[in-house]
C-alpha cells in the first residue's frame, strides 16, 4: 500500500502543479483540462531534462532542474489567471477536480490490481521493456545507450521509456515495483481521459463513463465466443482474442488487453498522448479561434504550440501515430470550414497549417531524429479479404452506437423520400450480401460507413456536433487502410500486414470508443426514431456493452483461479522461486553498481530468459536479443558479429586469446550462471576463475576486471 500511495501523491502532485496550464489551454466545456494535467505535466517535465541533456547537463541534474522550471513557470501562470482560476475553483472546478481524481485513482488501483495477479517483468517483450526502463533509470547522458548492444545508442523510440523512467526517478521506488505502476498508470490515465472527453460530448457522466469503458476497459466480442465455447470464466485464453483477424495473420490487440499484458511498449505508452491529442481537438473554447483567425492572440499561439508538440510527442513516441494523427487534426480542425466548394483558401491554409505543426514537432524533437536511423521499409498496396466474421468480432461493438447514429441520420440528412427508403436499404443489403459472398466484405462496409458519416457530418451547421462524427471518419478511414496499403516490415509474406492491423486498430479503437457514446446519445435524443426502436437501440448497445464485458471478467477469473503466486507488485519475484541464484546476483548488481559499465552475459533467442542482467539492471550487454537488434538496425552485420564474438569469448580455452575482445567492448562484469553454463563449453567459463569474483552464490558468479 506504500508504494501505491506514493506513487499517486506523486502523479497528484504533478497534476496539480499543471493545473494553471491546463486551464490557460483548455475551456470551461473540458473542466479546464484538469483530467490532461499529468499527461501534460509528465510530457514537459521530459521534454525540458531531455534536452538540458542533450546540452550536457547530467540528466539526473537536469530532471530537477526541469521539474523546478516547469514549476515555476506554473506558479507565474498561475498569478496571471488568479482571479478566474479562483472562481473556477470555487464553482464547477473543485468538482471537475474531484471527479476526475475518483475516476483516475479508481481506475489505477483496479489495473493495480491487474498486474498483481500476474506481476512477472518475463516473457513476450518485457525483457525488452524492462531493459530500456531501467538504463534510463541510470542513464546521466543524452543521446541514451542501448542496453542490448553496448557502446551503440538506442535505434528506437525511447522518449516514452524516459517519461516514465523519470516517474520511477522521482519516486524512491525500485524498478521491479515501479515497472507495474507504469503499466497501471497508462491505463488509468487512458481511462479518465476518455471519460472526460466523453462528458464534455455527451454533459452526461454516465456516457462519460461508458466512453471510459469501450476506450480502455471492455473486449472485443472474442470474450463471448470463448465464453460459450467453454461454458464459463475460468477457462479463458487471453492472448487468442488478439489472433483473431487472419488467426496469427495480424495482431489485432485491444486497450484493455495491452493494459493487463504489462509489455511497457511505445504503442502503450503512447495512449494517453493519442488521447490527449483529441482532447485538445475537440475543445470548443481554443481551436475554433485558431482556424477561424489564425495566430493572433497569445491564447492562439499556445493552442498551435500544444497541438504541435503533442503531435511531436507522439511520433517520437510511436512513429505508428503520424498517419491517423495528421488525419485526425485535419478533420477535427476542418469541421469549422464548409465541405463545399472543395478548393478554398481557407482549406489550403489549413492544410498548411497542419504540415507547419508536424513539421514543427519533428524540429521539437530533431534530438530524437539525428541519431535515429529509421528501419527500411516503405508502403505497399495491396488489396486484404478480410474475413466479416473476424472483423465485426474485433468491433462489432463499437460500431454500433455509429451504425445507429448513421442509419438515422443519413436517410432524413440525405432527403431520401419515405418510399424509397426501403428500396435503398434493400440495395444496401443487397451490395453487402454480394461482398459477404465475394470474400471482400469489410472494404464497402467501412467505405460506405466513412461517406456516410462525412456527409452527415456536414449536412449539420454545427461545428461542434460535426467533430464526434469526424472521429466516425477518422476511425473508420484508419480500418479502411489496412484492407489497402500496408507498411512494409520484414515480417514476411504472410504476415505483410502484422503490425499495420496492429498499430490501426488501436488508433481507431479509440476514435470510434469516443464517437460510439456520443452517437447514442443523438440517436435518444433526437426523436428520429420511435419508443420502440430507442429501446431496441438500448438493448443493442447495452448486449455489446455485456458481450465485451466477457472478456476482461473472463480473464480476471481465468487468472486468479490459476495464479501461481500471492498477489504482488514485485515483477521479480517469480526469480526468487525459478533462478535464485540470479536473483541475488541481480540484486548485487542494483546495490553495488552505479552508472553503466558493460556486462557480458549470454546471447540467445528473444522472447525467453535471455538478456535477464541487462534486462533487470539496465547495465548494457554486449549483445542482447540479437533479433530485435537486427530488426532495429535494419539487419547490419555487426549485429551477427557481436553475437558471434559473445560465443568466441565464452568459449575460448584462455584469457589471452579473448582480452581484445573484452577491451574492445569495455567489459567490466561477466556473469557465468545457470544460461551461460548451458550454452557455452565448460572449459571456456573456468577461465574466468583467473578473474576477481565480485558476487558469487550457487551457480551464478559475477567476475569483475
Amino acid at each position: 500500500m506504500g508504494s501505491l500511495f506514493l506513487w499517486w501523491l506523486v502523479l497528484a502532485g504533478l497534476g496539480l502543479i499543471t493545473l494553471p496550464l491546463t486551464f490557460r489551454l483548455f475551456s470551461d466545456r473540458s473542466n479546464r483540462g484538469c483530467a490532461f494535467g499529468r499527461v501534460i505535466g509528465l510530457l514537459l517535465v521530459t521534454y525540458i531534462a531531455w534536452i538540458l541533456g542533450f546540452l550536457g547537463l547530467p540528466y539526473s541534474t537536469a530532471l530537477i532542474v526541469a521539474v523546478v522550471a516547469f514549476a515555476a513557470l506554473n506558479l507565474l501562470l498561475a498569478f496571471q489567471v488568479r482571479a478566474e482560476l479562483g472562481a473556477w475553483l470555487r464553482g464547477a472546478g473543485l468538482r471537475a477536480l474531484l471527479l476526475n481524481e475518483a475516476l483516475w485513482l479508481g481506475a489505477f488501483l483496479f489495473f493495480a490490481w491487474q498486474r498483481s495477479l500476474q506481476p512477472q517483468i518475463v516473457d513476450q517483450e518485457k525483457y525488452m521493456d524492462f531493459a530500456f526502463y531501467n538504463s534510463l533509470m541510470r542513464t546521466e547522458t543524452m543521446p541514451p545507450q542501448d542496453p542490448w548492444m553496448s557502446g551503440m545508442v538506442f535505434n528506437y523510440y525511447y522518449f516514452g521509456y524516459l517519461a516514465f523512467a523519470n516517474l520511477a526517478r522521482l519516486s524512491p521506488l525500485p524498478s521491479f515495483i515501479s515497472y507495474n505502476l507504469c503499466v497501471a498508470t497508462i491505463a488509468a490515465l487512458a481511462f479518465s481521459e476518455l471519460c472526460s472527453i466523453g462528458l464534455t460530448l455527451t454533459r452526461r457522466l454516465s456516457l462519460g463513463v461508458l466512453t471510459g469503458a469501450f476506450g480502455i476497459l471492455l473486449g472485443n466480442l472474442d470474450g463471448l465466443w470463448q465464453l460459450l465455447e467453454k461454458g464459463g470464466f475460468t477457462q479463458f485464453d487471453y492472448f487468442r482474442s488478439t489472433r483473431v483477424v487472419g488467426h496469427d495473420a495480424t495482431i489485432n490487440e485491444f486497450p484493455y488487453f495491452t493494459s493487463i499484458h504489462g509489455d511497457l511498449h511505445p504503442h502503450f505508452q503512447v495512449m494517453p498522448v493519442t488521447i490527449l491529442l483529441i482532447g485538445l481537438l475537440l475543445d470548443p473554447g481554443r481551436v475554433r479561434s485558431l482556424v477561424e483567425r489564425g495566430v493572433k492572440t497569445f491564447g492562439d499561439l499556445m493552442t498551435a504550440t500544444a497541438l504541435a508538440f503533442v503531435l511531436g510527442a507522439m511520433v517520437a513516441i510511436s512513429t505508428w501515430e503520424l498517419p491517423v494523427g495528421a488525419m485526425t487534426t485535419f478533420l477535427l480542425l476542418h469541421r469549422y470550414l464548409p465541405l463545399r466548394p472543395l478548393f478554398t483558401r481557407q482549406r489550403i491554409e489549413l492544410i498548411v497549417a497542419v504540415v507547419v505543426m508536424l513539421v514543427a514537432g519533428y524540429i521539437l524533437f530533431l534530438p530524437f531524429y539525428l541519431n535515429f536511423a529509421a528501419p527500411q521499409g516503405g508502403v505497399g498496396v495491396k488489396f486484404a479479404s478480410t474475413s466479416l466474421a473476424e472483423f465485426l468480432t474485433v468491433f462489432g461493438g463499437l460500431l454500433i452506437g455509429p451504425a445507429l447514429y448513421l442509419a438515422a441520420c443519413i436517410g432524413p440528412k440525405l432527403s431520401i423520400k419515405p418510399e424509397h427508403r426501403q428500396l435503398a436499404g434493400a440495395a444496401l443489403a443487397l451490395a453487402v450480401a454480394v461482398a459477404v459472398l465475394a470474400g471482400n466484405a469489410v472494404f464497402p462496409i467501412m467505405l460506405a460507413i466513412v461517406v456516410a458519416a462525412l456527409l452527415a457530418a456536414y449536412s449539420t451547421g454545427d461545428a461542434e456536433e460535426r467533430a464526434p462524427i469526424l472521429l466516425i471518419v477518422a476511425g473508420g478511414a484508419a480500418l479502411l487502410a489496412c484492407e489497402i496499403v500496408y507498411i512494409k516490415d520484414p515480417y514476411g509474406e504472410k504476415l505483410y500486414r502484422m503490425n499495420t492491423v496492429f498499430k490501426l486498430y488501436l488508433q481507431a479503437w479509440f476514435l470510434l470508443s469516443v464517437a460510439g457514446p456520443w452517437c447514442l446519445a443523438q440517436f435518444l435524443e433526437r426523436g428520429w426514431a420511435s419508443t420502440s426502436m430507442r429501446r431496441v437501440a438500448l438493448v443493442a448497445v447495452g448486449a455489446a456493452a455485456l458481450a465485451s464485458a466477457c472478456y476482461p471478467i473472463g480473464v480476471t477469473a481465468t487468472r486468479l483461479q490459476y495464479r501461481g503466486l500471492a498477489s504482488t507488485l514485485d515483477g521479480n519475484e517469480y526469480m526468487l522461486h525459478e533462478h535464485a541464484d540470479d536473483y541475488a546476483a541481480i540484486e548485487w548488481i542494483r546495490h553495488n553498481v552505479s552508472d553503466l559499465p558493460v556486462i557480458l552475459e549470454a546471447s540467445g533467442n528473444p522472447y525467453s530468459y535471455y538478456a535477464r542482467f541487462s534486462s533487470n539492471t539496465g547495465l548494457p550487454t554486449v549483445m542482447g536479443w540479437a533479433n530485435h537488434e537486427g530488426l532495429w538496425r535494419s539487419h547490419e552485420d555487426a549485429v551477427g558479429k557481436r553475437q558471434q564474438e559473445v560465443t568466441r569469448i565464452y568459449n575460448a580455452p584462455n584469457l589471452d586469446e579473448v582480452n581484445d575482445l573484452l577491451d574492445r567492448y569495455k567489459v567490466k562484469y561477466i556473469a557465468v550462471g545457470e544460461v551461460e553454463r548451458k550454452d557455452y563449453r565448460s572449459a571456456g567459463l573456468e577461465k574466468f576463475q583467473k578473474l576477481k569474483v565480485a558476487f558469487a552464490r550457487g551457480g551464478t558468479t559475477i567476475y569483475e576486471r
